[in-house]
């Protein structure tokens, strides 16, 4: 009956059994064999497995879509910033709840606080706590990761695991700024690798003897993973990184590429070595760009190994000239030629041959399409190569086309676009210089000759527009069938977009002919009647119209007349006169510049001897001739020259009164001081009554201290306190006009002729009428900008001052991307400009940094520095006052 039983249900019994058993099996109290495997092998399976193929594949996205920056030195391990990391969380934190899950339900024993266990008999639950803290560490969430590792390194110190703990813990560090102690953690690390040999060793000798296990075995340590070798190394060679030791780094990761077995990794390592090697112009990086390209590199790294290989050394010039030519003409690198045409313009440098480097340079600004980069970065170069050979204008213009297009993030962007504005004001006054002299010229020519030139220009006018155009519509025919052989490869590789295909892009482009004709690419296009430009050369015989100066006629250059040209000749005295003024303003300016920011004092002396040799009176003569005095300082027979022109025909200016004695702009400051005084002394009797005091210390000012800085104050206060004690409101019109005339388009002027409307209208005076105190001529207001301004001393180099303060900016003040700039207030005094700060709070921390910072600013902490808000600056450009904006400075920040 019984084995007719067992029989009949055998199969129905076994899968009881089997129940029974797996029932068993779920406690995580009992430490048997049967328990130890079920849970064991779920936490290996549907915890650690799992969560590790989804971290796997999520960072497998990432790195696919990432865009490296080849124009750095590449990560070791390609891992999300702070902003992309967001994008990964989902799968970050999904592995985390399925580590803590199965951590939770399979750990042997169970335990709600895992710090309290004693012991773990389960397997892979400790791989799961790591898998934890990798999930935390690339969630940027450092802290927590490291308290996990740290938690695996002490509660599994009998498990390999406490190795790969040690180490993540060492990674942690490192990204939390502990440099210190990451090296203790990596230094501990080795020890307990040394340790391990000396113990297997000492196994292997005694396993001969004796077959029995020692008592020691239980206190021995785990075997060490061979598979942690190549990360051991690859974090310190990311360590020394960081301490800027290439020289270590390299050393760790030639291990790195010994011991690792994975194709594309190594690829990427051989490329970092070699970016290491080129920092330093080491021609060794050729063999490991070579190797890069051999193990089949993604398409981008090959190709910019290729391009580094070609720019590093190691072969001729020729050759590598050759192989870059190549390239260039591969289809499927068209979309690079301008990073080639960049590489050849470098190989061309660096056998000096300037001229066809520029040619190179061009290029690759021209087919630079999808990289404003690379783009900026030629002009950049072309720039530098211009400013080198000391042609300043056309590196003006270079500097300012980068700065069009070149990121923000560029390490140079900032020097740039101080080069670009400090040369804009040299190139704006060499225009002026060119335009003036040009016009001059065609006035000088008799009536007949003029028409004659003026008919030949426009028709030379109407050819150039005519030869632009073409070399537009060429440049934009190029430029569209370059953009359809991109589109068309970006197309074969899989690309859908819409404006990629190149059918479309021809259909378009037939339409758009069909309606608008033959357009070149150039902003308003669509507009047929476009302001011409008209450039005038300085017309010697046989000169020819060049591109320089710029003037805009009311009618295009196609309908342009001889008779429209005249409006822009000086052919009356005043018109003359005014042409005289701004060239003599512009040649002085530009002199300036040369000597001070551009350190060329030949070039400056050539612009100040030509507004002397004008010979026509005007401010800049003294002005000139003394800056000659001072580039010839120590040449006394040429000093002599300058000096004696001085006093003889400005024997009364302030810097005679210098030549005669040198220290006389030092007292001139304290009479400066002195007089401030007075003069606030005497607003203060006006604001008590005391008037008729008032009215004689103003006279006395007035009738005979010419030079007095205050002397348009005491005209207006004059002519109010007057006003007070003289019903006759006429009689303030005298001083009241003679305010005007002594201070045309100042305050002063505006505040004089604010009274004379007044009384000329007979509007009622000096009810609560107020004085034009210092504090008058400044306005406060909250919403405006600010800048800092840094005012240098006499010894002070203003290009130096710029550029220390610049990488003060830069370094510390990055993110609010100020703007830095030199400018002269007066002939003895410099300043730098730093622009913008949004609020006086912001500006004050501004002072606070630099007033503590050694680094950089050291020679300047001691210099005058106030901020100023953007409308305030413009009356202190006018008035040049800095001890009245000072007061009101103090007053009011």
């Amino acid at each position: 009956m019984l084995s007719h039983f067992i029989k009949k249900y055998k199969y129905s019994l076994l899968g009881f059994s089997i129940l029974l058993i797996i029932a068993a099996a779920c406690s995580t109290e009992k430490n048997t064999f049967v328990n130890r495997t079920y849970h064991s092998t779920t936490a290996k399976y549907n915890g650690y497995w799992n969560a590790r193929e989804l971290i796997r594949v999520g960072l497998r996205d990432y790195r696919n879509n990432y865009k490296e920056d080849f124009y750095a030195i590449l990560p070791l391990d390609l891992l999300p910033n702070e902003e992309d990391v967001v994008d990964m969380y989902p799968v970050l934190d999904t592995a985390i709840s399925k580590c803590m899950t199965v951590i939770s339900k399979h750990s042997m024993p169970t335990a709600s606080k895992p710090a309290k266990k004693k012991t773990e008999y389960a397997k892979w639950i400790d791989q799961n706590w790591l898998l934890i803290g990798k999930s935390n560490f690339y969630r940027r969430d450092y802290q927590k990761a490291l308290d996990n590792f740290e938690f695996v390194r002490k509660f599994y110190g009998n498990r390999s695991s406490m190795y790969e703990g040690m180490l993540w813990k060492a990674k942690c560090q490192i990204e939390l700024g502990d440099i210190a102690e990451a090296k203790r953690t990596l230094q501990i690390l080795d020890n307990n690798f040394n340790n391990y040999l000396s113990q297997k060793k000492e196994k292997d000798t005694s396993s001969s003897k004796s077959k029995k296990k020692s008592k020691d075995d239980d206190n021995s340590l785990p075997a060490f993973p061979a598979h942690l070798h190549p990360e051991i190394a690859k974090t310190k060679a990311h360590l020394a990184l960081i301490e800027n030791d290439p020289t270590k780094a390299i050393r760790f990761l030639e291990d790195v590429i010994k011991k690792t077995k994975v194709k594309e990794e190594k690829a990427r390592l051989n490329f970092i070595v070699g970016q290491l090697l080129q920092l330093n112009n080491d021609e060794a990086a050729r063999e490991y760009f070579t190797r890069a390209i051999k193990l089949n590199a993604p398409f981008e790294m090959s190709f910019h190994a290729k391009i580094n290989r070609a720019t590093v050394g190691g072969a001729s010039p020729e050759e590598i000239l050759a192989d870059l030519t190549k390239m260039a003409k591969e289809q499927k690198y068209l979309e690079y030629r301008d990073q080639i045409f960049f590489a050849m313009a470098k190989v061309e440098l660096a056998r000096n041959d300037v001229a066809q480097a520029k040619t190179f340079l061009t290029k690759s600004a021209f087919f630079s399409l999808n990289n404003p980069r690379q783009k900026g970065v030629s002009y950049e170069k072309l720039g530098d190569l211009s400013f080198n050979e000391r042609d300043y204008v056309s590196a003006q213009r270079y500097y300012d086309s980068s700065v069009q297009v070149i990121p923000d993030e560029y390490i140079n962007a900032d020097l740039i676009r101080s080069k670009a504005n400090n040369l804009a004001q040299l190139v704006n006054n060499i225009d002026v210089v060119m335009y003036e002299d040009s016009v001059q010229r065609i006035a000088l020519m008799d009536e007949k000759e003029r028409d004659k030139f003026l008919k030949d220009l426009v028709k030379q006018l109407q050819e150039e527009e005519r030869l632009r155009k073409e070399r537009e519509a060429q440049r934009a025919e190029e430029m569209r069938k370059l953009q359809q052989q991109i589109a068309a490869q970006n197309q074969g590789e899989g690309n859908k977009w819409y404006w990629n295909n190149v059918k479309n892009i021809e259909e378009g482009f037939n339409e758009f002919r069909n309606i608008w004709g033959q357009r070149e690419n150039e902003d308003d296009w669509r507009r047929s009647n476009k302001s011409a430009t008209i450039d005038f050369n300085e017309l010697a015989e046989g000169d020819t119209i060049v591109d320089s100066i710029q003037t805009k006629p009311k009618t295009a250059i196609e309908d342009l007349k001889p008779e429209a040209l005249l409006a822009d000749i000086p052919l009356t005295d005043s018109a003359m006169a005014v042409s005289n003024e701004r060239l003599l303003a512009a040649l002085y300016n530009s002199g300036i510049i040369y000597k001070d920011q551009l350190n060329e004092t030949e070039f400056g002396a050539k612009q100040f001897q030509r507004v002397i040799d004008h010979d026509i009176e005007n401010k800049h003569n003294v002005l000139s001739a003394f800056q000659m005095y001072k580039i010839h300082e120590g040449n006394t027979s040429k000093s002599a020259v300058y000096k004696n022109y001085i006093l003889t025909n400005y024997p009364n200016s302030d810097y005679a009164n210098y030549l005669r004695d040198p220290d006389y702009f030092i007292k001139k400051k304290e009479l400066d001081a002195l007089a401030l005084q007075d003069y606030l002394k005497s607003v203060e009797r006006y604001e008590s009554g005391l008037y008729y005091p008032v009215i004689l210390k103003a006279d006395n000012v007035i009738n005979g201290e010419p030079d007095n800085k205050y002397r348009g104050q005491y005209l207006i206060l004059k002519a109010m306190a007057m006003g007070r004690v003289n019903p006759d409101k006429s009689t303030l019109l005298p001083t009241l006009e003679q305010a005007v005339r002594e201070f045309p388009e100042t305050v002063i002027a505006e505040k004089a002729q604010e009274l004379i409307g007044f009384i000329k209208n007979g509007i009622p005076l000096f009810q609560d009428f107020d004085v034009v105190e210092t504090s008058d001529l400044y306005s406060y207001s909250s919403k405006d900008k600010l800048f800092v301004l840094v005012f240098l001393e006499e010894s002070d180099d203003s290009r130096a001052a710029q550029t220390k303060i610049s990488d003060f900016n830069r370094e510390f003040f990055s993110r609010d991307r100020l703007k830095t700039g030199a400018q002269l207030l007066d002939a003895q005094t410099a300043m730098v400009v730093v622009r913008e700060f949004n609020d006086a709070n912001a500006a004050q921390e501004y002072l606070k940094s630099f007033e503590r910072t050694k680094k950089h600013v050291s020679d300047y902490k001691s210099r005058k520095i106030l901020f100023i808000s953007s409308e305030n600056f413009k009356v202190f450009m006018k008035e040049k006052d800095i001890a009245v904006y000072e007061k009101f400075f103090f007053d009011n920040y």
